[in-house]
């Protein structure tokens, strides 16, 4: 009796496996196309200081991101996408909450919501690059 019950246990997950599959699939190819690029025409320089440091996982780089809240002078603030959190790692650098920036980069929706994708970044007299000219990513 056990071994009929497991049975119908296990080809009841498969059935969800196999009915569920294209759905879940569907959906990753629909997030995956909302996805925005670097666009060269939109680029632009924005000044400000950082807010907020965050990690999280991000479809932009495809792993664990690093990301900074920018207040810009009007008040406002806008996410800045910078690179994988790995390429900040091995290069053994990090921003940091009151970091005067500023960022070159691409702005963009994303969520609904204003961001930059960063192409470079100047603090003080340092400058980090994160994207060639082309705005191809160089992690």
């Amino acid at each position: 009796m056990k071994a009929i019950c497991k049975g119908w246990m296990i080809g009841i997950a498969l059935l969800f496996a196999v009915m569920t599959g294209p759905a879940w699939t569907q959906q990753n190819a629909a997030d995956n196309s909302a996805v925005p690029k670097y666009n060269k025409a939109t680029e632009a320089v924005f000044k400000g200081v950082v807010q907020e440091v965050r990690e999280r996982h991000c479809p932009i780089s495809g792993s664990l991101g690093e990301h900074f809240l920018l207040k810009v002078a009007d008040g406002s603030t806008i996410e800045v996408h910078i690179t994988t959190v790995k390429f900040m790692k091995d290069y053994g650098f990090s921003f940091a909450k009151g970091d005067e920036v500023e960022v070159t980069g691409s702005k963009v929706k994303f969520e609904g919501v204003d961001t930059i994708l960063a192409r470079e970044i100047k603090r003080g007299n340092d400058v980090f690059a994160f994207r060639d000219k082309d705005g191809n990513p160089v992690w």
